[in-house]
Formats: C-alpha cells, sequence, structure tokens
C-alpha cells in the first residue's frame, strides 16, 4: 500500500472496523452488515475525506465539515432527536457523534502528516485502542449492552478531541 490514498484509506478502515465491529457486529449480531457497511459507507466518506484534504481544505475547516457532515447523516439515518433532553446530555452525545466522524475522515490526515509530532500520534492512538478496548470489555462484561456501549464511545470520542485541538494548532 504505497499510495497516500491507500493509506489514509486503510487508516480510515481500521479506525471504522473498530468502533463498528462493536456497534454492529458484537453488540447487534449484523457483521454482514457491519462489513458491507464500512467498506462501502465507511470508504465513500473516508475517499471524500481524501480528496478534501488533497484540494488542500485547511485543517479546522476538514475537520469541522466531516464532525458536521456526519452528525446530519446521524440524525438523517437514524433519526434521534438531536436537541431533547437535558442540556448538558445533548451537547455530551452530539459531541461524542461529531467526534466520532471526524474520526473517521480526520485520523488519516492526523496520522500521515509528517508535521504531526509522534508524541501526538502516540497518545492518540492510545486514548482511541486502549479506550475502545475498555468500551469493547464493558460493553461484553455488560451483556452486550447497548447504552453502555454508547455512552463508552461517546467518552473515548469526546477525549479524542483534545488531540485533533493540538494537531490542528500545529503550523
Amino acid at each position: 500500500m504505497r499510495s497516500k490514498f491507500g493509506r489514509f484509506l486503510f487508516i480510515g478502515y481500521v479506525f471504522a472496523f473498530v468502533v463498528e465491529s462493536i456497534n454492529m457486529g458484537i453488540v447487534q449480531g449484523d457483521w454482514l452488515g457491519m462489513i458491507i457497511t464500512v467498506l462501502v459507507f465507511y470508504g465513500l466518506i473516508i475517499s471524500i475525506s481524501y480528496f478534501t484534504y488533497q484540494k488542500g481544505v485547511s485543517k479546522p475547516l476538514h475537520f469541522l465539515i466531516f464532525g458536521f457532515l456526519g452528525l446530519l447523516l446521524e440524525w438523517l439515518i437514524f433519526q434521534p432527536n438531536p436537541f431533547s433532553g437535558k442540556l448538558w446530555l445533548v451537547i455530551f452525545v452530539n459531541l461524542g457523534m461529531f467526534s466520532h466522524w471526524a474520526t473517521i475522515a480526520f485520523a488519516p490526515r492526523l496520522l500521515l502528516d509528517e508535521k504531526t509530532p509522534d508524541k501526538l500520534k502516540k497518545n492518540f492512538l492510545t486514548i482511541m485502542f486502549v479506550g475502545m478496548g475498555v468500551v469493547f470489555g464493558t460493553t461484553v462484561l455488560s451483556g452486550n449492552n447497548y447504552s453502555t456501549l454508547i455512552i463508552g464511545n461517546i467518552v473515548v470520542y469526546t477525549i479524542l478531541l483534545g488531540s485533533y485541538v493540538k494537531y490542528i494548532r500545529i503550523r
């Protein structure tokens, strides 16, 4: 996988497979649907993200475009009411969903950028994979409780926002 597009796509797929193997595979038992969703739907988003990045879109704009695009898709496809409930909960849930979609589209850029310090890359990967390992473990231990899964996902993705802010600030 020598091409930059191939590496970008591969990284995006790894992040998509990690979260969807827990969400769709383990909790919902829909392994075939998970594979198709990741390969087709996520593949399309990752590809569009790559071409957006290649066109020179700034880091903050790239991050915001795909975070908000993902939120819009969540609201349209899954139809959760994004503004119902207590304000702190609404902000927390939407922030986590925003970060999830930004991660799929933006993490490859962060990891492939030669200007990104190795320490930031390592911290980012540690948060993501240790965090999702904890989400996996707590989800399985809870009997594949969907609420446990969602809360765990939101916590991990919200924590990742700190890495994105650090990356965006790099000149």
